[in-house]
């Protein structure tokens, strides 16, 4: 026992003896505009200490280099001391971009960690360097280097210079999708974010060769499959170059087996509820049923919602809805239960982050107020409802609970931007070229509503409306729209003579969801019709004079259709009525109008057929229809056949007619251009009449066809339209156009 005391007694004092010649003072060189005092107040330890050991010396160093005042500090340690020479920052005077082509000087600074008039930072150098590499990458410069240099300015400022070496810039031109049955080629494009080239979206993001946006693609493309019960999907995807600078993206699917729904359970232990959701529960199997019983986690979700949200609107505010998914090998079995919930009282809502629109604004559009329990689908729903407003980009909801108490904050990212003014020339192969100006403002005053007014002039007509739209409190699907409105028209080559119409006018719509929407519409006009040609004929003379008119119209629209402009797949059904009332009206007449759309996409295919049917009948109260209101054939409604230059004639001009009929069949394919790109090329077949005009005595139906092909896309100057057409059934008075062109651009 001594003995162990002795060599215990002996190694202690040879760790004591260490310690104290580690321990040394400490001595700085370097310092020019800082002093100790300084220093010390950028470190928590003692640097005057005597006995300064390695650990408190560390914590100097640590303490000194994370300081924005000491750009690099060099350690020696020498006998008795340990030296310290710093190298202090310097404030950065400029930031400069040198040998950049492809990306602005702006759209690189603005993302720098190092800014004007701060400190030099070698971890802010570090940081920018990494970062400007990462910017070209995005872009397809994957081979991008990147230098610092720093350039004294004066004596204790210095311009910072980061000097670029550009590689060359690496494009996708096609993308392939190998694997997939399941999916169209078109619906994973539309899953993606790449993009392939094309000669008008060259400058497009998306078509760079960006590696971490082909990691997201791959993971959309994946989440999508599984969604539909394809757990053991497997994507992966390779690049292969075509040209120098040209790519192809491939990704490779492995889809696997599609999984069924092997059981169903529903476990409530609430009469109540059980009696509540019986009918929703049966739809959801019918559903299923219908699905073949293939596993869909769109479908479980909407219905899960569904419960809850009956639950909610028959005030059960303590229980909730949940399921349970078990996966097996070859199936999933859903178990759906119900739980105790304790109900969360609302205490407040705060709405912050609008700069513009006004908080009463806002808050008039969330269903929910304090004091009320907090109803997550409520809530959910409010800021959908939000974000359907054209001022509004994205609503964030944050909910903090205390005691079962619920602060809600809804932080709004707003359009701050909400006025737009536009220019644009337009040419149309039956008005000619024209101009057209419009000035916007989606959120005047804060109030959520928007005012815009438009000018449209051709050879033609000339057009200017004002427009008001408010949107109704808690409705973003119902919107009024108040205008105003003045036109001058020369029909002189049409009609015979020369008119101007300005009036008031005011509509209802009401969206009832994505696919359906209802419109109502009263307007008032002075029409006064002058300068004929030939008064003496009737057709003619009974245009010229002033009319009061109004007018009321009502249509529903339908469109289940793919894209806005050139849809390959869904339907579009228009129903139109227009009544000018007898009595109150000098120019009574009615107007039906229909219109039918069909689209067929090929399965895996960018080829689509369509059927296109019109159909429009008007009828005057008293006398006879006005070749003013008849309806006009040829032109962009009848393609190989003039403006206007179809049906009744009188031999001086085309009377219109009071009824018309329009049939189009139809084969449209992208092969070309992805149908993503909107681009679309046809061939079509079309069939027609209109008829019986109220100054002829004939209403005999002389049917008109045409076949031709056209070339529909959209571009960074606008939407184009190409046709040709040619008339291969045509009446002698007719008058032909095979060819037109329609373009609208921005400027």
């Amino acid at each position: 026992m001594l003995m162990f005391k002795i060599i215990l007694l002996f190694f202690f004092s040879l760790f004591c003896l260490s310690q104290n010649i580690l321990a040394k003072t400490l001595k700085f060189e370097g310092l020019t505009k800082l002093n100790l005092d300084d220093i010390q107040s950028i470190t928590s330890q003692n640097i005057f200490k005597n006995d300064l050991s390695i650990n408190e010396l560390n914590a100097i160093l640590k303490d000194l280099l994370i300081s924005d005042l000491i750009y690099e500090v060099e350690y020696l340690e020498l006998e008795k001391e340990f030296l310290l020479k710093i190298t202090e920052s310097d404030l950065i005077e400029n930031i400069y971009i040198n040998k950049n082509v492809w990306i602005d000087d702006e759209i690189i600074i603005k993302n720098l960690s190092s800014k004007q008039n701060s400190f030099l930072s070698k971890n802010n150098i570090q940081e920018d360097l990494s970062l400007i590499q990462t910017i070209y990458k995005t872009k397809g410069f994957q081979d991008t280097t990147v230098i610092v240099k720093v350039e004294r300015f004066s004596q204790d400022r210095i311009n910072l210079i980061y000097e670029i070496n550009e590689s060359e810039q690496q494009k996708i031109n096609i993308i392939k999708f190998i694997g997939n049955n399941f999916y169209s080629n078109n619906y994973l494009n539309s899953l993606i974010k790449s993009q392939s080239i094309k000669f008008y979206n060259i400058f497009k993001s998306g078509s760079n060769l960006n590696y971490s946006l082909f990691e997201f693609d791959k993971n959309q493309i994946l989440s999508s499959y599984r969604d539909d019960g394809f757990s053991n999907v497997k994507v992966s995807y390779t690049l292969e170059k075509t040209s120098l600078n040209n790519n192809t993206l491939f990704f490779y699917i492995d889809e696997g087996e599609r999984k069924k729904i092997n059981n169903i359970e529903f476990e409530f232990k609430d009469q109540k509820i059980d009696k509540l959701l019986i009918k929703k529960i049966s739809d959801f199997r019918d559903n299923l049923e219908s699905n073949s019983y293939f596993y869909s986690k769109e479908l479980i979700d909407n219905y899960l919602e569904l419960f809850n949200a009956s639950l909610i609107s028959n005030n059960i505010f303590n229980k909730q809805i949940d399921v349970n998914i078990d996966e097996d090998p070859n199936y999933f079995d859903i178990y759906f239960y119900s739980q105790v919930k304790t109900p969360i009282t609302i205490n407040k809502i705060e709405i912050i982050g609008n700069s513009i629109t006004k908080n009463e604004t806002i808050r008039s559009k969330i269903s929910l107020e304090p004091g009320q329990y907090l109803n997550q689908y409520t809530l959910e729903n409010s800021i959908k409802v939000l974000e359907r407003y054209p001022y509004i980009n994205k609503v964030n909801a944050e909910t903090n609970l205390n005691n079962q108490l619920a602060d809600i904050i809804i932080d709004i990212d707003e359009e701050t931007k909400t006025g737009n003014i536009l220019v644009a020339g337009t040419f149309n192969a039956d008005t000619g070229a024209g101009l057209s100006f419009g000035i916007e403002d989606k959120n005047i005053f804060g109030s959520g509503n928007s005012v815009s007014s438009n000018f449209t002039g051709n050879s033609e007509d000339i057009k200017f409306d004002l427009n008001y739209i408010q949107y109704p409190i808690l409705n973003p699907n119902l919107t009024n729209t108040y205008t105003i409105f003045n036109q001058d028209n020369d029909y002189t080559n049409s009609f015979g003579f020369e008119a101007s119409r300005r009036g008031v006018g005011y509509s209802i719509n009401f969206k009832q969801n994505d696919e359906l929407s209802y419109n109502v519409g009263l307007n008032y006009s002075l029409f006064k019709g002058h300068s004929a040609v030939d008064t003496t004929t009737q057709s003619i003379s009974d245009n010229i004079g002033n009319f009061e008119n109004y007018k009321l119209d009502f249509s529903i629209n339908y469109n289940t259709s793919n894209d806005y402009f050139n849809p390959t797949d869904g339907t579009i059904n228009k129903f139109k009525f227009t009544l000018s009332p007898e009595g109150i009206s000098d120019d009574s007449f009615y107007k039906l109008i229909l219109t039918n759309k069909n689209y067929k996409e090929f399965k895996n295919s960018k080829n689509y057929l369509f059927f296109n049917n019109n159909y429009g009948y008007a009828k005057s109260s008293k006398g006879k229809l006005k070749t003013i209101n008849a309806f006009g054939l040829g032109g962009l409604n009848f393609r190989g056949f003039d403006y206007k230059g179809i049906g009744p004639y009188d031999g001086k001009i085309y009377l219109g007619g009071n009824e018309y009929f329009t049939s189009t069949i139809g084969y449209g394919s992208s092969f070309i251009f992805d149908d993503k790109d909107n681009i679309n090329i046809k061939f079509f077949l079309t069939t027609g009449s209109i008829w019986n005009s109220d100054y002829t005595s004939s209403s005999d139906i002389d049917l008109r066809t045409s076949i031709g092909t056209s070339l529909d896309f959209i571009t960074p100057i606008g939407p184009i339209s190409l046709s040709y057409a040619s008339p291969i059934e045509k009446n002698n008075t007719d008058r032909t156009r095979q060819f037109n062109f329609v373009i609208g651009t921005s400027f």
